[in-house]
């Protein structure tokens, strides 16, 4: 039986640096390689003389280009989990070198928790719906500047922003050539971004219509408080729902669990944890706020339920009452926003059950 060869890749946009473990004698080999996939084939052929390799590397913005390499290589490459990486309180320093052998190390030791790499067409999918989302934020970012620069100008619309009547008051207002032509530049790039939110929107119903996507965002559809963006995104941000063995593994992952520091009798629990994916934990807050209604009010829920099974209609009815229950018993005891958090919480659980309820 071959001897085990463990690598830590330490990957940056140019050069790798690479910790080679020899099970069979321990020892620890280091080089740099250059981040390119004939040089780094190169070395992984020269490498796999020693023994079987196993490589690791951290998930960043290097992606998963280097699995994918590897895997075209038939050579075994895991992505590992930055923030589950142990450290040392007295580890101090931090070097390239240092970091591919504590890699090595620690995977050789079993102590790394991998992450989940998506194939090439649900990456693609999941950055059309984060370009989505990247595109609201300059749209916001560039309505700030139009109401900031016009406040400098001493304007102030005591109005809702931003409808038909804010755009006439803006198209009326008296202003010399140079700053009417920096207002109308805001607009126009405005207006263009609306523009190519509005293409990107088309294509995502266009994709949220094909299998696997239509089947899992129409479910989500059911909730409350969930429309296609949202379903979509919840969809592409999870990915394979079964990986989680139960609802408090999802909310975990979404870090919608609370903080703890327990040590003997000492107990204290704090805020959420805020670990794992931002934007589906993003979507799940926002989408508790629509659970301080009434539960049976809502006019899309009610027809989009006929074109639903039976079961996802009852766990859509079973959601709506109980939310709308956890939401009211945590805000009269606190405060509204905690009872959203402890509502978005409670939600995953249902996003988890909704995505892998079997239908007949």
């Amino acid at each position: 039986m071959s001897s085990i060869v463990y690598v830590g890749l330490d990957v940056h946009k140019r050069v790798i640096s690479v910790c080679l473990l020899r099970q069979e004698t321990g020892e620890m080999i280091n080089e740099e390689v250059l981040n390119d996939r004939e040089r780094l084939g190169r070395a992984v052929r020269r490498w796999s003389k020693w023994g079987e390799l196993r490589l690791c590397y951290e998930a960043s913005g290097a992606g998963f280009v280097l699995k994918r390499w590897m895997d075209d290589l038939g050579v075994c490459c895991e992505v590992i989990a930055p923030s589950l990486i142990p450290r040392a309180p007295g580890d101090r320093i931090k070097t390239n070198k240092r970091d591919a052998c504590k890699l090595a190390t620690m995977y050789a030791a079993g102590l790394l928790h991998t992450v989940r790499v998506p194939n090439q067409e649900e990456e693609t999918v999941r950055a059309l719906v984060r370009l989505r989302t990247d595109l609201t934020g300059d749209m916001t970012r560039a309505k700030n500047r139009i109401l900031k620069y016009l406040a400098t100008l001493g304007y102030n619309y005591s109005g809702r922003t931003w409808t038909q009547a804010h755009r006439a008051w803006l198209a009326g207002l008296s202003l010399e050539v140079l700053p009417r032509l920096i207002i109308q530049t805001h607009l126009e790039e405005l207006d263009a971004l609306v523009e190519r939110r509005q293409r990107l929107s088309q294509q995502i119903e266009v994709v949220a219509q094909s299998e696997p996507y239509h089947t899992l965002v129409q479910r989500l559809m059911s909730l409350r408080g969930i429309a296609l963006y949202s379903a979509m995104l919840l969809v592409t941000e999870i990915g394979d729902v079964h990986r989680f063995g139960n609802a408090p593994a999802l909310m975990s992952y979404l870090g919608l669990v609370p903080q703890e520091d327990s040590s003997g009798d000492h107990r204290r629990r704090g805020g959420i944890t805020k670990a794992g994916n931002s934007r589906a934990r993003w979507v799940l807050t926002e989408a508790a706020w629509n659970q301080r209604s009434l539960p049976g009010r809502c006019a899309r829920l009610k027809k989009h339920w006929r074109t639903q099974p039976p079961a996802v209609v009852a766990m859509a009815k079973k959601a709506e009452k109980r939310l709308h229950d956890k939401y009211w018993k945590v805000a009269l005891r606190k405060d509204p926003r905690t009872a959203v958090v402890a509502v978005a919480r409670e939600m995953a659980g249902f996003v988890w059950a909704l995505l892998r309820v079997e239908v007949p």
